[in-house]
């Protein structure tokens, strides 16, 4: 980017630094910089009044509803206004959400232009507690982006709904149905390649870094009851998991004011 040559354009700058450097959440300058012109709600979805999980809900967008980006989004929420002129703040898990091909540049003058997409790439150093295994053929490789990697756990987590809850057993071990850790487990080896303890435990002490809840995005580890349940949050105030009450995989609320999300120890960053 150029050097800026008005002090509008300083305030800018410094606005988007600013929020973006927050707690690692927010995109680069040059990434949120280019974003799609248009999002598309795949699944009834909230807009929301801030980028974090507990912010007030503005309406319920419903399926099919076209939504015009804004400036300020981040790795796991669009920032959109709605056909009502509504400005908020929506999930970008693709189960909920989808983008148009084209993306929308912004300018210095602030005028809009049409580009290509861009990917945002995440690190590829391994979380606490986890060894990359060699052996297993990952949907989402190490240097994959961030929408990958969450598009590669919610296929992998969703292939399994309905697997009935039965304590100690992991299908990597050629046993039939799990117990909520392995199943975690079994989600990050197969879309990642991550080799982790499948023990609720170990999940808390030891696995992934620790984030605020409020920071909570898709993708996450999330402990309740410190290690007595685990879960993958999915977005828009849900999780997917095994047992919790339901017996077999499936999605469970995580909202503020719901059940689990009252019972959460610890949010644990995987990627």
């Amino acid at each position: 980017m150029s050097k800026p040559q008005s002090k509008s354009m300083v305030r800018v700058i410094l606005f988007g630094v600013t929020g973006l450097m927050v707690l690692g959440n927010f995109m680069s300058v040059a990434e949120a910089a280019t974003t799609p012109s248009t999002v598309e709600v795949t699944k009834s979805a909230y807009l929301i009044s801030a980028p974090h999980l507990g912010a007030t809900r503005i309406a319920l967008e419903p399926k099919s509803s076209s939504l015009h980006t804004l400036p300020g989004s981040t790795q796991a929420w669009w920032h959109v206004q709605d056909s009502k002129g509504r400005t908020g703040y929506i999930t970008r898990n693709t189960y909920w959400t989808t983008t148009s091909n084209s993306t929308s540049t912004i300018s210095d003058s602030g005028q809009a232009s049409v580009s290509n997409p861009t990917s945002t790439t995440t690190s590829t150093q391994l979380p606490p507690g986890v060894t990359y295994d060699p052996n297993v053929h990952p949907l989402a490789q190490r240097n994959a982006s961030y929408q990958a990697k969450v598009d590669a756990v919610l296929q992998v987590a969703k292939s399994k709904l309905g697997t009935p809850y039965i304590w100690g057993h992991n299908e990597d071990r050629g046993q039939y149905g799990f117990d909520c850790s392995n199943y975690t487990a079994y989600v990050y080896h197969h879309a990642l390649g991550y080799k982790m303890s499948g023990a609720s435990q170990t999940q808390y002490h030891k696995v992934g870094t620790p984030v605020p809840i409020k920071d909570m995005r898709p993708g996450d580890l999330v402990i309740m009851d410190k290690g007595g349940h685990v879960g993958i949050y999915v977005g828009n105030g849900q999780m997917i998991q095994e047992g919790g009450g339901l017996k077999e995989v499936g999605y469970l609320p995580l909202h503020p004011g719901s059940y689990w999300y009252n019972h959460i120890t610890v949010v644990k960053r995987m990627f």
